[in-house]
């Protein structure tokens, strides 16, 4: 799927930089890759320079914290098959109280500027938003929830629930907030160390606390069956606790269905913040003590983790919000001076090739499901044998393909030597003479960077050592 240029994503987050290439080198990573520039005109950071040419001195990023990213259905022109990808992204300046969002394809807009109580916003976290143009705010010190709207270009305040204190339908300093597709309201309660899920009138529905195992959550996200932009129909929460070390998946009653912490993957310093999910139902995690993103499957195996300090490319200062338009696989993140876009890429690891009894077993690990090709070439670059066709898709992992060491694809020239003939050749083929040959793999992930983004990589080998 391919994504069109938008205007108002490149005034959010604009910032000359270096495009990727489908021949990028191979030591550069590729999870998420730099969105082609085309769309972007090579513009996806925003920092404090970009910030102050819009709002001058009345605005400045000060503690970022939560992102949203919504396709409005004011904003869908059935007229235009070409504007889905056209989505407007609300982002948490805690520090001052304040949230920015594009109001247009051309402008930027700020929420709590002047605001006076109970409209004022104070020390805000998570956000969160829908199609129809609610907007959820975890208004942190204010110890409540608070409801915004946006008809289409600029967020209006409509009511605030909850309260300080323990009770049910009461808050201790919630940290986030999501919505699902049944406009259910789901808020880490992280002080009270419980999750309180409400419905779309503001209603408590349930509270559950993991048996009283649940510690300060923080970071939150739900993804429903009713969601239309998905590969699997489970549904399921994300919560972020234990002092930002652990991540639990729960059904949408709050029971336990897997969890991991950070050390089991080698991260003892992990500090955890902020989770979204996307159309595989795979789940991207910022970490700002490691400076870095963190990517599990759907059963919270981990596949990847990706960055690390600085402000260069692949390079963080502790991200924060993280935001993805599932349908074209947009990922917006927000670190501690400002926002990265990224898209959805895929990467491929640890290529080998093993003699088995069978002939040969080639594994490589990718970190996004993926369209792959993998083929088997002589030294002098002819095609010995496709062992899969570029259709051929598969889930995030480890890869095993069989090849039974025979060629099928064999270049002409060794229909030569009477021992190849193309009539063995049609019937499964012959296997190939001992030498050196080369693997090759490719892959593409199936959303915005397919077509524009390949990942290739290749090992050579011997046979008959």
């Amino acid at each position: 799927m391919r994504a069109s240029f938008d205007p108002a994503l490149i005034l959010l987050l604009s910032v000359l930089s270096t495009i990727i290439s489908a021949q990028e080198p191979v030591d550069t990573p590729s999870t998420y890759v730099f969105p082609a520039y085309g769309h972007t005109y090579g513009i996806r950071k925003a920092g404090p320079t970009e910030l102050f040419l819009f709002f001058g001195l009345r605005v400045r990023f000060s503690d970022p914290q939560g992102l949203a990213c919504v396709r409005l259905n004011s904003w869908e022109d059935p007229d235009d098959p070409h504007d889905d990808d056209e989505v407007t992204v609300y982002g948490v300046n805690s520090g001052q109280n304040n949230i920015i969002y594009n109001s247009s394809m051309w402008g930027l807009g700020v929420y709590g500027i002047g605001e006076d109580p109970p409209m004022k916003l104070n020390r805000p976290h998570g956000i969160c938003a829908n199609s129809d143009g609610d907007v959820y705010v975890a208004d942190s010190g204010n110890h409540r929830i608070v409801m915004l709207h946006n008809p289409g270009h600029e967020l209006e305040y409509v009511t605030a629930f909850g309260d300080s204190g323990s009770d049910p339908g009461d808050f201790n300093y919630p940290r986030q907030v999501c919505v699902d597709n049944g406009g259910n309201i789901y808020v880490s309660d992280s002080r009270n160390h419980r999750v309180q899920v409400f419905d779309r009138h503001n209603r408590l529905r349930m509270v559950f606390d993991d048996h009283q195992r649940m510690i300060f959550p923080d970071g939150i996200a739900v993804t429903d069956s009713a969601e239309k932009n998905r590969y699997y129909p489970e549904s399921f929460i994300i919560v972020i606790d234990s002092l930002n070390q652990r991540i639990s998946k729960y059904t949408l009653k709050g029971v336990l269905l897997n969890r991991t912490r950070m050390p089991a993957i080698g991260y003892s310093n992990a500090h955890l913040a902020y989770a979204c999910i996307d159309y595989y139902d795979q789940i991207h995690i910022t970490d700002l003590e490691n400076h870095c993103l963190h990517k599990f499957d759907r059963n919270l195996n981990y596949i990847v983790s990706f960055g690390h300090y600085g402000d260069g490319d692949n390079e963080f200062d502790e991200p924060r919000g993280i935001a993805i338009y599932r349908r074209f696989g947009q990922l917006f993140i927000a670190e501690k001076k400002g926002a990265q876009y990224y898209w959805i890429g895929t990467d491929i690891f640890d290529p080998e090739i093993d003699e088995t009894g069978d002939g040969y077993d080639i594994t490589f690990r990718i970190t996004e499901p993926s369209y792959i090709s993998a083929e088997i070439f002589d030294r002098d670059g002819g095609l010995v044998r496709t062992l899969t066709a570029h259709t051929f898709f598969s889930e995030a992992g480890v890869q095993h393909i069989p090849w039974d060491g025979k060629a099928v694809d064999y270049p002409d020239r060794y229909f030569r030597d009477k021992s190849f003939t193309r009539s063995v050749l049609a019937h499964g083929g012959t296997f190939i003479p001992n030498g050196t040959y080369r693997l090759y793999i490719r892959a593409e992930a199936t959303y915005s960077s397919r077509t524009y983004f390949m990942r290739e990589t290749e090992k050579f080998f011997t046979t008959g050592k």
